[in-house]
């Protein structure tokens, strides 16, 4: 494992070199060219894509729906390459730090928008991608406006949506089974959004009598453009004699999505291999803290010879330690203050947690049924406002449901999941991302492996501050969550370019990772249905934790954990390699 660590660092302490070799003065005059191309570009960009104006919060475009013909992904395609030019035109060299990153961003987002349209072709094979139940859902409930100007804004958008599921169903020319099937049961359940509700919103609305026949009318259509789409695609799904692409990718795709969904500068082997091996490193780790606590749990068995047969019995055990379904709310949400005390008190962050607050909350019923918690962000463009660390109601799970739920998310693993998806985590990464990023651009395109990274990066660092007073039980927890996260890596490796059977999936899962059944199930439809999202977590760690250790030695005795996470989170989303080049220069 050190000479995999060895050569992931020489990798980028060379391209770091290479980097700082090119370096010129900047030019203000360049910054205030790029400010005025960026602000332009942006706005050009949610006209192309309106839909994505709406997931932002924009506050343009909202009435535009795009239909996905062969025109429309032509017309893409131009718009990419034509804005490549204009952005490559613009001395690069003489940009500030910030727009050097910003620059890049863009870069990467177009040469990505180009890749995805004319080589990885998703628009053919993946059904999921036609639904316009997100974008309503946002049109119909978000308070951007008021009621009776989204209602119109609704009206406008649903115009062409039986062009829109019309195209859908003529571009798919050879569909996944998995995206099919996913696409059928996703755009059932967007129908709900035209339900009562919105009957009852539309009522009490004060639009004249002619706007609400037509927004029932274009309601209408779109209700039925979504039923022929659903029963086009369960015609194919019931067809025997079709042919289905299959939905692994193979190593030279991957290898491209990798380099342009992550950007980084590993390679998926890289990456893969070093997860193999830190695998190995959890499980001796696990079983010497396993071993501590054995007679704690089972004061008169033998240990069984098997060492991950140790540690299981004892995770049992630790399992049994969690609260009822009416205490799980509670809990975490006791959780987050005592988490923001702990921050403060160990002096990790510069964190004003009274300004923009961090909202413990039950989950909204239109996020329930994914996770049983998340963070919620404040939209990009919207600069004041809420995060909510969104709970499940473990209450309404059925009695077996609850249970599983409950000992996978035990006492102790809970606190790691708060600690992931709240604070430190996620919603104080999006909290500083709005508030000390200094250009939107890195919330729009934001990168998934520097917010996946960090919040995987932020359990193990504060465990080592003492987070948990280090207890075993603390320490075991924190295992289960690092193979999970490094077992992401190697399915999504070993199904999407190695071909490997759903038993060895199964079995590397349970066995090895420790995942109940249906975390496993869950797992591996999770990698049948995306590509490298999954490698996102621990190559974002990976690469976090080693330019911490080089910010360290650069700062020699100046250096301090609290400095380098302001310093590091002040870049917004953007990929760790391009933080890193401004942080190490």
């Amino acid at each position: 494992m050190k000479k995999l660590f060895a050569s992931l660092f020489v990798l980028l302490a060379i391209t770091f070199v290479s980097c700082k070799s090119d370096k010129k003065e900047n030019n203000a005059d360049t910054d205030k060219t790029f400010a005025s191309f960026e602000t332009k570009f942006l706005d050009a960009y949610w006209k192309q894509y309106p839909s994505g104006s709406i997931a932002q919060g924009y506050g343009k475009y909202y009435d535009k729906m795009v239909v996905p013909n062969a025109a429309a992904f032509a017309d893409n395609v131009t718009f990419s390459k034509k804005w490549l030019a204009d952005l490559n035109a613009l001395d690069y060299d003489q940009l500030s730090d910030n727009n050097k990153i910003s620059s890049n961003i863009i870069k990467n987002q177009l040469e990505s928008d180009i890749w995805y349209t004319t080589v990885f072709k998703q628009q053919e094979w993946d059904a999921s991608v036609y639904n316009i139940s997100s974008a309503c859902d946002y049109i119909i409930n978000q308070p951007y406006a008021p009621l009776d100007e989204r209602l119109k804004i609704l009206t406008k958008y649903l115009e062409n949506s039986d062009a829109y599921y019309k195209a859908a169903l003529e571009n798919l020319k050879q569909p996944t089974k998995e995206h099919l099937e996913m696409a059928i049961n996703q755009n059932k359940g967007g129908m709900q959004l035209f339900g009562k509700s919105l009957t009852d919103s539309i009522t009490a609305s004060h639009l004249n009598a002619a706007d609400k026949e037509t927004l029932q009318k274009n309601i209408s259509k779109a209700v039925t453009a979504m039923n022929d789409y659903v029963k086009g695609l369960e015609k194919i799904d019931a067809d025997k004699n079709f042919k289905f692409k299959d939905y692994r990718i193979g190593k030279k795709l991957f290898a491209e999505k990798f380099k342009y969904d992550l950007a980084t500068d590993f390679t998926p082997e890289q990456i893969y291999d070093k997860a193999v091996a830190d695998k190995k490193m959890w499980h001796n780790k696990m079983y010497v803290t396993a071993d501590k606590v054995w007679t704690k749990y089972y004061p008169t068995q033998a240990k069984p010879k098997d060492s991950l047969e140790v540690i299981r019995m004892v995770l049992s055990k630790m399992q049994g330690n969690h609260p009822t379904p009416a205490e799980f709310y509670p809990t975490l949400k006791k959780q987050v203050t005592e988490l923001k005390k702990f921050i403060i008190e160990k002096d990790l962050f510069d964190f004003d947690t009274t300004s923009t607050p961090i909202k413990v909350r039950y989950m909204p019923e239109y996020a329930r049924g994914f996770a049983l918690a998340s963070a919620e962000f404040i939209p990009p463009y919207q600069k004041k406002g809420t995060t909510y660390y969104n709970i499940d109601d473990v209450t309404q799970y059925p009695a077996a449901k609850a249970e599983s739920a409950l000992r996978e998310t035990n006492f102790y693993s809970s606190q790691i999941l708060s600690i992931h998806e709240a604070v430190p985590g996620h919603c104080v990464q999006g909290i500083y991302n709005n508030k000390k990023s200094p250009d939107v651009l890195r919330s729009v395109f934001q990168n998934g492996a520097m917010i996946e990274g960090w919040a995987v990066y932020c359990e193990g660092m504060m465990v080592d501050n003492g987070w948990g007073n280090h207890e075993p039980e603390i320490e075991l927890a924190l295992g289960v969550w690092k193979l999970r996260e490094l077992a992401n890596v190697i399915i999504d490796y070993d199904i999407q370019c190695l071909n490997k059977p759903k038993e060895d999936i199964f079995n590397l899962l349970s066995k090895e990772c420790f995942q109940t059944d249906q975390q496993v199930e869950e797992k591996y439809h999770r990698a049948t249905v995306s590509q490298v999202q999954l490698c996102s977590y621990y190559s974002g760690s990976t690469a976090i934790m080693q330019l911490r250790e080089e910010y360290k030695k650069k700062m020699g005795n100046k250096y301090s954990l609290k400095d380098f996470h302001e310093k590091f989170l002040s870049f917004g989303s953007s990929p760790v390699k391009y933080i890193r080049e401004r942080m190490l220069e």
